[in-house]
């Protein structure tokens, strides 16, 4: 049984996989692992040529961010694995139901969601330094014109050889801005579909809040605060994030410990916030990763099955996420653990965690596991948070317009091109690609859902 997954084949991994198979062999399940790793820069392209091929896998990593689990069901890349998952002993006790109904399309269940972290408000914050907000006097930013302040006094008072920027994760909407917004919350899916909370559906890119969020980056830009080549393919969060040289990042970037950062820039007290401390704790989604079963598997449910002994101990999870103890990981009591090797990262809990068993490292930043780790039942959900959208009926004009988003709305979201100026042009591009027809499909499918 074959897993594929991002990534480049990790040290000590025939070990690790060896140990994987020596426990499924000895829990008699007969079953066997293989762990196939694709670069991630070329993962979906690679992977769309294998399921086009008819390639041979079983169980396939999905990034909901990149190319969500309804887009494989339109394209006939995946397969309906209810009967599997209802026969489980475990999936069910260890995912909650309203992720599962947000897995399930058309009555079946596609995909098996990865409950690693809490999501609401999860995206809806930025990381800082705090100890640059500190030595400039800054109070926690509020509102958007308190970032452009911010931006100000970076810029005049840094003393590194490269101006500092704001960080863009522009490949998922500004959540973190939306707070700001007289109308939040809202739902945004795919820089693509506004859906308010009474269940109107709308083109992004016409709505208000669209215009306000690009009128705020247009002025960062123009300031010099975003980075020029943020749209180039050599671009990387990342390795900006790495230089220190930056105001803000979008979303909770705290991963690792504060040991491990403050070796990769020297003195920095990285810390995350929300803008507009009075707005609503917000669930936007369910799940942000899943696994599902390729439509080329030859046992379908073997991989469920499994996918079903990885949650059914805290020893068999531990293999499969942290590796061999005492080889890759230590540990620490309290589900705390340590790195042998800093650097290494197994099938890490966001591809295929789950918050039953997951671990944090020892010294992991305690804002991280507030945000990531801790239920907010308080927190009010989208109302289309276990809406599902079959694009089946729209599937040219849905792909036309994600892909129209990358070249027309990219850049205006960003404020490279002002809104002013680029309004109309992507409009009418976004308009050529469809994107009438995907709203009053989705319209439809919302109202039905919400039984309108």
């Amino acid at each position: 049984m074959t897993y594929l997954r991002p990534g480049t084949e990790v040290d000590h991994n025939a070990e690790l996989v060896q140990a994987i198979n020596d426990k499924l062999d000895a829990d008699g399940t007969g079953l066997e692992l293989n762990i196939m790793y694709i670069p991630s820069d070329v993962f979906q392209d690679k992977l769309n040529m294998m399921l086009s091929s008819g390639e041979e896998f079983d169980l396939l990593c999905i990034m909901e961010d990149q190319k969500p689990f309804t887009s494989f069901i339109a394209n006939e890349g995946i397969v309906p694995i209810t009967e599997y998952v209802n026969a489980s002993e475990n999936l069910k006790r260890v995912i909650p139901d309203y992720m599962w109904e947000s897995a399930t399309m058309n009555g079946d269940i596609y995909t098996i969601p990865a409950n690693w972290c809490e999501t609401a408000d999860q995206n809806n914050c930025i990381t800082i330094r705090r100890e640059k907000l500190e030595e400039y006097g800054l109070e926690d930013p509020q509102t958007m014109d308190d970032l452009l302040n911010m931006c100000e006094v970076f810029t005049e008072n840094w003393d590194g050889d490269n101006k500092p920027v704001v960080i863009p994760m522009f490949k998922e909407p500004f959540t973190y801005l939306f707070r700001t917004l007289d109308t939040y919350p809202f739902t945004v899916q795919k820089d693509l579909i506004f859906i308010d909370q009474e269940g109107n559906v709308k083109n992004w890119m016409e709505t208000d809040e669209f215009k306000q969020c690009a009128e705020f980056f247009r002025k960062l830009y123009v300031g010099g605060y975003i980075p020029e080549d943020v749209l180039s393919s050599g671009w990387s969060s990342w390795n900006t994030m790495l230089t220190g040289d930056f105001i803000w990042v979008d979303q909770c970037q705290l991963w690792d410990t504060e040991e491990v950062w403050k070796e990769r820039i020297p003195g920095v007290n990285l810390d995350t916030i929300y803008l507009n401390k009075d707005a609503k704790q917000f669930r936007p989604n369910s799940f942000r990763n899943d696994t599902a079963v390729s439509a080329t598997s030859e046992h379908p449910e073997e991989a469920v099955k499994f996918m079903d002994w990885v949650y059914s101990s805290q020893e068999n999870y531990d293999l499969m996420v942290y590796g061999v103890e005492g080889l890759t990981w230590t540990d620490e009591g309290d589900k705390l653990y340590s790195k042998i090797d800093p650097a290494f990262e197994f099938n890490a809990d966001w591809m295929i965690g789950n918050m039953e068993y997951e671990r944090y490292q020892k010294g992991t930043y305690d804002k991280f596991i507030e945000i990531m780790g801790e239920e907010k039942p308080d927190a009010e959900n989208s109302i289309v948070l276990n809406f599902t959208f079959d694009p089946t009926n729209v599937a040219d004009e849905y792909a036309n317009c994600q892909a129209e988003v990358v070249q027309s709305i990219y850049p205006i979201k960003l404020g490279l091109v002002s809104y002013e100026e680029g309004y109309e042009d992507a409009l009418s591009r976004m308009k050529a690609a469809g994107i009438d027809k995907v709203v009053e499909e989705y319209q439809r499918q919302v109202n039905e859902y919400l039984g309108k």
